[in-house]
């Protein structure tokens, strides 16, 4: 190992400092536009909608349905209106309706979502539920500023770089494989997919939901997705508070390294 690298390996980025770079990261691209979210809600009577973290949620129950909306749910047990706002200017509303019910020690429940105007009103028109903008708008941030230069915002501002190890501290990781990196982080998320197969598989039957959630099939494999999940976080936050490469970085063989002391 060259001396580069051995220099490199000692300067690993720790934990704390990748998650404020990331904490930093999603502010600079959410909050702007959550901003506009926010700007369209109001003019377009909640035609625009949207939450892409940064917000305030609060929910407070209703009497019941409004008059002449029919719900998918039978005998509903709650209704409740729920807000997002940023600063006191809402991103987005909408009444959820609900029924929950206990088999035996398992307790289950359904519902289902209605969205209102910026009146608290049943949307008279198409709404538009922007939020997965965002999900698109950072991957295209990281992407495009790793790849480039190696640092988003954050990373600048904790001191942070990525870097391909083969080219030591080469402006850039690439687009290509800051892209490929980005997804590598997220291969937990097939562990997921067996269970969402099996809910979609029900469609809009909302009366064989309440059967699926109890179901010994759905239950194991969804658990198990979770414990995938939780163990693949725990892998990864172990690595980076042990100063190593996360298996994502090696995938692609890449690094998060410090620029400063």
């Amino acid at each position: 190992m060259s001396d580069g690298a051995t220099s490199d390996a000692a300067r690993r980025a720790g934990f704390w400092r990748r998650a404020a770079a990331f904490l930093v990261d999603l502010a600079v691209v959410s909050i702007p536009l959550q901003i506009v979210v926010a700007m369209l809600f109001a003019w377009t009577n909640g035609g625009i909608q949207g939450g892409f973290g940064f917000v305030l949620k609060t929910c407070s129950p209703v009497g019941g349905l409004p008059p002449g909306l029919q719900t998918k749910i039978a005998d509903p047990t709650s209704f409740v209106d729920c807000r997002s706002s940023l600063l006191g200017a809402d991103t987005s509303r909408y009444l959820l309706v609900a029924r929950s019910e206990t088999q035996g020690a398992t307790t289950t429940g359904v519902f289902e979502t209605f969205w209102l105007d910026s009146s608290g009103q049943l949307a008279e028109l198409p709404v538009y539920n922007v939020s997965w903008i965002a999900g698109l708008a950072l991957l295209a941030y990281f992407v495009g500023m790793e790849g480039l230069r190696g640092q988003t915002v954050g990373k600048r501002l904790l001191g942070i770089r990525t870097i391909v190890i083969s080219r030591g501290r080469t402006i850039g990781a690439g687009i290509y494989r800051a892209l490929a990196r980005r997804l590598a982080m997220m291969l937990f998320t097939l562990a997921t997919l067996p269970a969402w197969a099996m809910a979609a598989w029900n469609g809009d039957d909302m009366a064989a939901v309440p059967q699926l959630l109890v179901d010994p099939t759905y239950r194991a494999v969804n658990l198990a997705g979770i414990a995938l999940g939780v163990a693949w976080f725990v892998w990864i936050t172990v690595s980076m508070a042990r100063k190593r490469d996360p298996i994502y970085d090696r995938i692609v063989g890449t690094a998060v390294i410090r620029t400063s002391s």
